[in-house]
């Protein structure tokens, strides 16, 4: 039935293909070649990670891989991907596909898989479950439209915090001095540790994270909002420009614990959407854990508009 099917590692020449393939199935997700590229290259080196490539008769069909991802890493873990072509969906091919990228994986000694589907691509859900994989949490995704939010609401929001000694700046308005990057590493490390995950948070070491967010190819400093007070970061709500969805991606927003409840996640969420408004952005795009009930709430509030979450899978070997 798979008669014809070739997989074969991935090299440099099939980033296109990939974010072809990911726009014809995900056609409200669009990838770019930069920042595919840069994922695979700053990987952690402790991270084993590999592409594969699924063609029929020369044409590419589907793409997967394994991966660790350092965030959540612990040896023997691995999270494992596979697409195929509308198209060519249920006649096998993601089945042989699926047990080629596994039997790679063995090299490495696995002891667990993670695996996620969209809710509404019903065949990707059935394709997990019947496979064993237990569902562990949900992603939801949510979208805000810009062009349609009242600021009015949220009028004097700023000034009230800046009363208290809070200020509410992007990361543009900053000098990119050691001092603040070393500060700007702490805070996302800080407020990692409470982002609900199915695994404890592994930290990222220091140069890495500064990497990874001021030579990523979607670096948008103007929406990169921060809170501070007393010359210290107490919050941060980053944002990655996406110029193929003309969007804001919401990455991490979050506050330290000894000043929350105050407005500043609403605070830096406002000025993320006045920043992409000024830019001429139509929209911002976010997911989060079902279980995060305070983000979620204040999406709410703000306005997006819930869409197609993603369901985590995983299966012990």
């Amino acid at each position: 039935m798979t008669r014809g099917l070739a997989i074969r590692e991935f090299d440099d020449s099939d980033y296109e293909d990939i974010a072809r393939l990911e726009e014809t199935v995900y056609p409200d997700r669009k990838m770019s070649v930069e920042s595919l590229r840069f994922g695979d290259e700053k990987k952690a080196d402790k991270c084993k990670h590999q592409r594969y490539i699924a063609e029929l008769d020369g044409k590419v069909i589907g793409h997967g891989f394994y991966t660790q991802w350092e965030g959540s890493y612990r040896p023997g873990k691995f999270f494992v991907y596979g697409l195929i072509h509308p198209d060519h969906q249920g006649k096998g091919y993601g089945s042989r596909f699926y047990q080629y990228i596994l039997k790679e994986l063995e090299r490495h000694d696995p002891v667990k898989i993670e695996c996620h589907a969209r809710e509404d691509k019903e065949r990707g859900l059935r394709f997990l479950q019947y496979r064993g994989f237990e569902e562990t949490m949900t992603m939801w995704g949510a979208e805000l439209d810009v062009k349609g939010f009242d600021f009015h609401e949220y009028d004097g929001l700023e000034e009230r915090l800046d009363e208290e000694g809070i200020v509410i700046i992007s990361l543009s308005e900053l000098e990119y001095s050691e001092d603040n990057k070393r500060k700007l590493y702490q805070l996302h490390e800080d407020i990692m540790e409470d982002v609900p995950m199915t695994d404890e948070y592994t930290n990222m070491d220091y140069d890495r994270y500064i990497e990874r967010v001021f030579e990523n190819p979607n670096f948008f400093p103007e929406g990169f909002i921060l809170a501070v007070k007393d010359d210290e970061f107490v919050g941060m709500s980053s944002h990655v420009k996406k110029e193929k969805e003309d969007a804001l991606f919401t990455y991490l927003t979050g506050v330290r614990r000894g000043v929350r409840n105050k407005g500043i996640a609403t605070a830096m969420k406002v000025k993320a959407i006045k920043k992409a408004k000024e830019k001429g952005i139509s929209k911002i795009k976010t997911m989060n854990e079902t279980g995060n009930e305070g983000i979620l709430h204040l999406n709410d509030e703000l306005g997006f508009e819930k869409k197609p979450g993603w369901v985590d899978f995983e299966k012990e070997l």
